[in-house]
């Protein structure tokens, strides 16, 4: 008769080396980027020793048979490992692409200013007691107050935010690499009057949006900032007349002009002047947020 073998020390050492193999494919041929922030790789690559070390611990104990053992627990790591080795990883599938809205500026007056009558009216009791409380004011504390306030006479202009990305100019166009974008997406938003006038240059992916017109599409990229749970899709208005002769999705490399528009009653940036390169698509798809 043969030697017995511990069956529950070798579907515990198939379990750990699997893992291992899976998460170093995915580790090696990039696929990981799909599920997790680079920042957390270390701790995928630690991940792998530690499960090539415990089976590895196993060997010894593969010879060593055991009786009565109840393997039916280990169906519970069975089952992802082979679900991973059949359905093998993906990008991005069913995820929405939109405006980032609520970085955009609010010109919608008739909401951010919409006052209710009774906030609105004011009796004329009050009227009368503010206008004498305003008249005894002293005259000191009213000139320290304006001085208080008064900018000083060699007072710095504030920062332009497009003066950041000068070093990434090639011939007046702003070439925004992969690794720049988010911090670039980020303040082209919030100081929208310091880019205006701008040429910029980035690798995109093209999105239709239901209330768009017909010659405009969404160049845009999906953002990270920790795992693909939180992956959204975000992206510039772009005009074109050749908006007809792009594919949904198709990867391009897009040029224009940043301009101010009226979006939902939001100022958002638009892309004018587009020219349109065809691209492949990165190794790497996604946009990672690096500040968090």
């Amino acid at each position: 008769m043969g030697k017995k073998k511990n069956t529950e020390a070798i579907i515990q050492f198939i379990i750990l080396i699997v893992s291992a193999c899976l998460l170093l494919y995915a580790m090696l041929s990039k696929k990981v980027n799909y599920y997790v922030h680079p920042r957390f790789y270390i701790g995928l690559w630690i991940s792998i020793i530690i499960l090539i070390l415990f089976a590895i611990s196993l060997v010894s104990k593969l010879e060593k048979a055991r009786h009565n053992v109840n393997v039916k627990h280990y169906i519970i790591f069975i089952i992802p490992l082979l679900a991973a080795l059949l359905f093998p990883p993906t990008g991005v599938n069913g995820k929405t692409m939109t405006i980032e809205e609520g970085k955009a500026k609010n010109y919608n007056a008739s909401e951010n200013y919409k006052q209710t009558d009774d906030s609105a009216s004011i009796s004329q009791e009050n009227e009368e007691n503010i206008a004498v409380e305003e008249s005894n004011k002293d005259k000191v504390e009213s000139e320290n107050i304006e001085s208080e306030n008064a900018e000083p006479e060699n007072a710095e202009p504030e920062n332009d935010e497009s003066e950041k990305y000068n070093p990434y100019e090639v011939d007046g166009v702003m070439v925004i690499n992969d690794d720049i974008f988010a911090s670039w997406y980020d303040d082209v938003y919030d100081h929208l009057d310091d880019f205006v006038g701008k040429k910029c240059q980035y690798l995109a992916q093209v999105y239709s949006m239901e209330d768009f017109k017909e010659n405009q599409f969404l160049a845009g990229r999906y953002f990270m900032v920790c795992c693909a749970a939180d992956l959204v899709g975000y992206g510039i208005i772009c005009e074109s007349d050749k908006r007809n002769e792009l594919k949904e999705e198709e990867w391009i490399t897009v040029t224009g002009t940043i301009t101010d528009y009226q979006y939902n009653g939001y100022a958002v940036p638009m892309l004018t002047d587009v020219t349109i390169t065809k691209a492949e698509a990165p190794d790497v798809e996604y946009i990672y947020y690096n500040n968090y």
